[in-house]
């Protein structure tokens, strides 16, 4: 068994997650991962930690209390390799003279044993210790590549610390750096509103100069989906440059603060917030529904069965997203409305549960030349709407109806209903 083997071992009997182990010996899960997957060596002070943990020994964990390692037996190939040098050295050894035995003092001997059967003896005897020679190369063979091994794994392990602490200097100087060439002793930016109904942002930021000239001011700047809102901080006490700034709300925004002193002009990066945009709406996803199509004789449209259609829905990355007002869910062709389909069950369903809809008629026609596809049209507390199609979207070729993947435009106003 090996050591990571052991450490899964006890991990286990702990009833421990490699989250778990790790945080108790302060390391990150993907060490844990991989000291028992044995792509890496826990170091020495790891070791004793886990054999604490684990209330055993080091060299339990090492494999040391288990003895002698068992010799292996030979392979089938390893006896074939002996057998075929042994019946080489037999063939080439000088051919046995037989000889008469001479009789013992006193009398003929009963069964006299020949010369040849003495020699038979040793050369098996010969045989014997030639193998056993050959199992013994074989076994320091097996050793000494396993040991390669281990020596390898614990050179990878090495160099992974090597790497990391490689890394770790390397964040640790560019905060250094940071530091000393930071304008400010203090600075802060966070988001303390968002309205989704005029989809903007409110930022509060906050500067402390580190050298503090009379005269200095502070102008903070918000850059938001290409667009710039600049505002004047207000001087506070110790020094302090506050200002709270309304933005429009997009996925990329930047908050910077410039200290201006005369016509010198310095400028910092206080913090940055993406994907809020993308987080404020809650998901929806309508699932299946479209079914096998039949060939209608004579023409090139398809009568395609439509069965129930799934919608998952769930809440936005954002705490205070607003929840869905509305989903309907619709056949469209071209991006067009055909039909809606009805909500199964009454009154209004809260985000995160699924829903169900169906289509009345139960079919719809498809032609060659035009793509169809599921779409739930969503709409949420604020106001805001929405599409969101299917995965998949549906043609007509000369074999039938072919499935494929194609991203659609979210944007309501590149849709009919």
């Amino acid at each position: 068994m090996t050591v990571g083997q052991r450490i899964a071992q006890k991990r286990r009997e702990l009833g421990l997650s490699q989250e778990g182990l790790g945080e108790k010996l302060g390391v990150s899960r993907q060490a844990i991962y991989k000291w028992e997957s044995d792509a890496a060596l826990p170091e020495i002070e790891k070791l004793v930690n886990l054999s604490r943990e684990f209330s055993v020994s080091v060299d339990w964990l090492l494999g040391e209390e288990d003895g002698a390692p068992e010799r292996p037996e030979l392979t089938a190939e390893q006896l074939r390799m002996v057998e075929e040098i042994v019946g080489r050295y037999l063939d080439a050894r000088p051919a046995a003279v037989p000889q008469k035995a001479e009789p013992e003092e006193g009398g003929e001997s009963e069964h006299p044993e020949p010369e040849t059967s003495n020699r038979r003896r040793r050369w098996i005897a010969a045989a014997l210790v030639l193998i056993g020679v050959f199992a013994s190369l074989f076994i320091r063979l097996e050793q000494m590549r396993q040991e390669n091994q281990g020596l390898q794994m614990a050179m990878e392990g090495m160099l992974s610390d090597v790497n990391s602490e490689i890394y770790a200097i390397t964040r640790r100087v560019e905060e250094v750096l940071q530091s000393q060439n930071a304008l400010t002793a203090e600075q802060s930016a966070q988001v303390v509103d968002l309205d989704y109904r005029a989809n903007t942002v409110t930022i509060e930021a906050r500067v402390v100069p580190r050298t503090y000239v009379e005269g200095v001011t502070a102008q903070f700047a918000v850059v938001s989906g290409g667009e710039t809102v600049n505002v004047t901080g207000e001087l506070e006490e110790n020094h302090a440059f506050t200002a709270r700034i309304t933005a429009p709300l997009t996925d990329q925004i930047t908050v910077s603060a410039a200290l201006l002193n005369g016509e010198q002009r310095q400028t910092q990066v206080l913090a940055e917030f993406t994907d809020l945009y993308n987080r404020s709406f809650s998901g929806v996803a309508p699932m299946g529904g479209v079914s096998r199509a039949t060939k209608v004789p004579w023409t090139s449209a398809l009568r395609v069965p439509i069965h129930r259609v799934e919608v998952y829905t769930w809440n936005g990355g954002l705490d205070d997203a607003p929840d869905l007002a509305s989903v309907r869910v619709g056949i469209f062709q071209d991006q067009k409305l055909m039909a809606w389909l009805t909500e199964e069950g009454e009154g209004p369903k809260p985000t995160g549960e699924r829903r169900f809809f169906r289509l009345e008629e139960e079919t719809i026609w498809m032609e060659a030349g035009h793509i169809y596809c599921i779409a739930a049209v969503v709409e949420d507390e604020a106001g805001r709407k929405w599409v969101e199609p299917e995965n998949d979207v549906y043609t007509v070729t000369e074999d039938g109806m072919k499935k494929q993947r194609v991203e659609l435009s979210r944007d309501p106003a590149d849709w009919e209903y």
